[in-house]
C-alpha cells in the first residue's frame, strides 16, 4: 500500500486564550497509508478527527469544518513518524497576510 501526506485543516474550534473562548483554525500534516487517494483521505480525516476528540475539541453545537486542503502519495517511508502538531491560528491572521 502507497504513503500519503495529508493536510489537514480546520475552522471554528473553541480555544482558550488567556482565559477567554475564542474560535481558532488549524493546519496539520499527517502521514497514511491506504489502497488509495479517497482511502488515505478517509484515514487523514479519522485521524485529526480522533486527535480533536482526546483533546475535546469536537462540538456538535457549533459548525466545525474539517477538510483536506492537500493530498498527494509519498515514498518516503520515515516521514511517517513526523506526525505534524496542530497548528493553531485565529482565522484573521490568514486573511491579513493577504492583503
Amino acid at each position: 500500500m502507497p504513503d500519503y501526506r495529508a493536510t489537514v485543516i480546520g475552522e471554528n474550534f473553541e480555544f482558550l486564550v488567556d482565559e477567554e473562548a475564542q474560535y481558532l483554525d488549524f493546519t496539520r500534516t499527517v502521514y497514511v497509508t491506504a489502497d488509495d487517494e479517497s482511502a488515505a483521505q478517509q484515514a487523514a480525516l479519522a485521524l485529526v478527527r480522533e486527535d480533536l476528540l482526546v483533546q475535546a475539541m469536537l462540538n456538535d453545537e457549533v459548525e466545525q469544518l474539517i477538510s483536506i486542503d492537500d493530498i498527494c502519495q509519498t515514498d518516503v517511508l520515515a516521514e511517517k513518524d513526523l506526525q505534524g502538531d496542530f497548528i493553531w491560528y485565529f482565522p484573521d491572521d490568514i486573511d491579513n497576510e493577504d492583503g
